[in-house]
């Protein structure tokens, strides 16, 4: 390493270590101060899956009751910071997602949020290199609950005995959904959904019942629709309004997304994250979808311990049961050792990149077919259901962007490195200005 780079390192990590340091300090207790001097009420929402679709379902739902502000998907310290800072004082409500990636990350964003309300949906396996399994994954998320003031109320997942263990952390009132433990304050019952049958339940609890219809493929989305909607009758919404709204909310894209393409496939765009625990789910609701041809792509799977190669292995053998083809991207198909008549019948397929695939599925679709894409972001797979709408010319399989491909400015252009490089540099620049 010559001088002139030693040097250039060696700033870097001075800036790096003022940010993380003495700057983010300041930020946080400036971000506090605002917070205390706010009359709003606040609202958590952390927990393994759910977490964005919750939240924007009840800001949804609370933005007819009083003005109301959403933190979701960027759920880090420093996009709460950034919340608190720009608070107006005519909000009632702000709701706001909480994540961690590691040890010690819930506590601080809690103390400065100091939330009227907190909301737990599930405990699952994520970011396993970190917590080792969901004990340390339900320690971390319960943080949460030690900053829940004392007159507001957890809402917690009752089916989930992790998360109930929780109420131990907090002299609110607690209060209780669920689906399969009918002691729930609030219980969820005769879930359906078969696409293009969407979600329809009933809600019961605090002796009402609300008949809820929500725009979502697949049965599993009860408890985020349940999460919104028992937080938002606590918090005294009427029953009408709510039904109204739930009824009238737009899913967060990527989240189980349904993306039908002009005379062709249906896409379902299941592409935010692809925890192992969690793929049966979305299996479960290609199983239930009404449709004469079904197909799945398959890109990274993530949070399991051990060898990946079993996981794909399993991963093949439940699609394999429901779908008529199972493609795989970026991974090579040796990993789900599919036996030979599969391959050579095309059950089975593997590319190298997204744009490999859309163009298979570009020659071979059908428009009376679903398509279940289900993968981690990495890969930015929605661009494959992309390109069935507009023109998509960023192909790079591992662009590194944090946007999403619903919203980047450069779906429509040839990826530039040096483009993306210059753009996050401005990005830190504006985060730093904010």
């Amino acid at each position: 390493m010559s001088k002139k780079d030693r040097k250039g390192t060696s700033l870097r990590q001075l800036i790096f270590r003022f940010r993380t340091g003495p700057q983010r300090r300041f930020r946080m207790r400036n971000a506090t101060r605002r917070r205390l001097k706010s009359t709003a009420q606040f609202i958590a929402v952390t927990g393994s899956s759910g977490k964005s679709t919750t939240v924007g379902l009840l800001a949804h739902i609370l933005q007819v009751h009083a003005p109301t502000k959403r933190q979701m998907l960027n759920n880090t310290l420093n996009e709460l910071i950034r919340t608190l800072k720009h608070l107006q004082p005519n909000v009632g409500f702000i709701v706001a997602e909480l994540g961690v990636g590691g040890k010690g990350q819930m506590e601080p964003m809690a103390n400065m949020l100091q939330p009227n309300a907190a909301i737990v949906t599930m405990v699952g396996t994520e970011h396993y290199s970190a917590f080792r399994g969901r004990e340390g994954v339900a320690e971390e998320k319960g943080a949460l609950l030690d900053a829940l003031a004392p007159d507001g109320f957890a809402l917690l997942n009752a089916d989930d005995p992790m998360v109930m263990d929780m109420a131990l952390r907090s002299r609110a009132r607690i209060v209780t959904f669920g689906k399969d433990n009918v002691a729930a304050d609030y219980h969820a019952k005769d879930i359906h959904a078969a696409f293009p049958d969407m979600l329809s339940f009933t809600l019961v609890g605090r002796g009402q019942r609300l008949k809820l219809k929500a725009p979502f493929p697949g049965e599993h989305f009860w408890m985020p629709v349940a999460a919104a909607a028992a937080a938002a009758l606590e918090l005294g919404v009427p029953t009408d309004v709510v039904e109204a709204r739930v009824a009238t909310f737009s899913p967060v894209d990527g989240r189980c997304s349904v993306l039908q393409a002009p005379d062709g496939p249906c896409f379902i765009l299941d592409t935010a994250k692809a925890p192992y625990g969690t793929l049966d789910l979305a299996f479960d609701m290609l199983a239930k979808a009404k449709s004469p041809h079904k197909r799945i792509v398959l890109g990274v799977i993530s949070d399991y311990s051990g060898s990946s190669a079993p996981r794909y292995r399993k991963a093949w053998l439940r699609a394999r049961e429901i779908s008529d083809q199972v493609i795989f991207v970026g991974k090579s198909i040796s990993s789900a050792k599919p036996a030979p008549e599969d391959i050579e019948n095309g059950r089975i397929i593997g590319f190298a990149s997204p744009q490999e695939v859309f163009e298979h599925i570009k020659a071979t679709a059908r428009p009376d077919e679903v398509i279940l894409i289900k993968a981690s972001s990495n890969l930015h797979l929605a661009r494959i259901a992309l390109g069935f709408m507009q023109p998509v010319l960023c192909w790079v399989p591992s662009c590194g962007m944090s946007y999403d491909c619903f919203n980047c400015p450069g779906l429509l252009l040839p990826f530039d490195k040096k483009s993306l490089e210059r753009k996050q540099k401005l990005s830190r620049l504006r985060f730093l200005k904010s």
